[in-house]
């Protein structure tokens, strides 16, 4: 993606966002993205810390959750397989999820891919990319690995969904992109994605926002394995997100 194309989708993201506040708020209220009415009760919710400002030795926490410092590149992750074979990609995220409980997983993202390698993430994950706006990972735990990717990562046409999965082999839990805010008029954010949504057998599980600070949901009742793979992928959205944002707004 070229730097002019990143500015005008920058730009463009923050004025409709401007757009939709103007829309939606009455005093200095928080735009929320809004979320399926399943994650509104029963659910636990999480304010994100860090994920503002320097991205030198950034570290993110909501909840029990907490990042180990976030390397831009990685060490560990070429230690897994499909990961070795993008290692074009211009951008490179990783780092340890850990929560209260002592449990944690290696992360690690990559996006911006080389032309070259596009027909092998098709054939790597069984998916037909008419575009080339998407993000891979994979979420190494001491007892299992996950791999996921999600399409259309930024949602810059509404025509083109903004969807994915994280699967493990037996596993697959659907990812879709949010584009709506609380209040806030469809026209006015739906060429935008706000946030993600989790589903596992078609119930949603979870859900992230990766607007303003960030947040992140969980279904009540969730496992600890799940709840630190929600995490993991929550971050590193979130953490992707905000490393597209700032290089738009240097070119």
């Amino acid at each position: 993606m070229n730097a002019p194309f990143q500015n005008q989708s920058f730009f463009s993201k923050t004025i409709l966002f401007c757009c939709a506040l103007a829309a939606i708020l009455t005093g200095c209220k928080t735009a929320e993205l809004q979320v399926d009415n399943d994650l509104r009760n029963e659910t636990e919710a999480y304010q994100v810390k860090g994920r503002q400002g320097s991205q030198i030795g950034q570290v993110l926490t909501f909840g029990d959750f907490k990042t180990s410092k976030v390397k831009r590149g990685w060490t560990f992750g070429y230690s897994i397989p499909f990961l070795v074979k993008f290692n074009g990609a211009s951008e490179k995220i990783s780092f340890t999820q850990s929560d209260a409980s002592g449990r944690a997983a290696d992360v690690a993202l990559v996006s911006k891919f080389r032309e070259t390698e596009l027909t092998q993430l098709e054939t790597y994950f069984s998916v037909s990319l008419n575009y080339k706006n998407y993000c891979a990972g994979s979420v190494k735990m001491d007892d299992s690995n996950w791999e996921f990717v999600v399409h259309n990562v930024d949602g810059p046409q509404r025509s083109n969904a903004t969807a994915g999965f994280i699967r493990n082999g037996r596993d697959r839990i659907e990812v879709t992109g949010i584009r709506t805010l609380e209040g806030a008029p469809a026209l006015l954010t739906q060429n935008d994605v706000y946030g993600y949504e989790f589903r596992l057998g078609g119930k949603v599980i979870g859900a992230v926002a990766t607007i303003n600070n960030g947040k992140v949901w969980f279904k009540n009742g969730l496992n600890g394995e799940m709840r630190l793979l929600l995490a993991s992928v929550s971050s590193g959205l979130m953490l992707r997100n905000s490393v597209e944002e700032a290089s738009a707004s240097l070119n």
